[in-house]
């Protein structure tokens, strides 16, 4: 089972195009955005726990959005 909606992942990609969405596509949509989010909140965490938080903050998201994207 997605963590991500299958019917939001359709509506992202019909946002960029009009184009038809298979399921398959909203489903990998939602697979690659989950192992994303994954690697960015564990970055996140790290970074929070680098700084002596206990509390992921935005910015911490932000940063490890920042470094995983480079």
């Amino acid at each position: 089972m997605p963590e991500f909606p299958l019917a939001v992942m359709d509506r992202l990609i019909r946002k960029v195009g009009k184009v038809r969405v298979s399921r398959g596509a909203a489903l990998e949509l939602s697979a690659v955005l989950e192992a994303y989010a994954t690697d960015v909140a564990k970055e996140a965490i790290k970074l929070a726990e680098h700084r002596g938080a206990k509390t992921v903050t935005d910015i911490d998201i932000r940063a490890a959005a920042s470094r995983i994207r480079t």
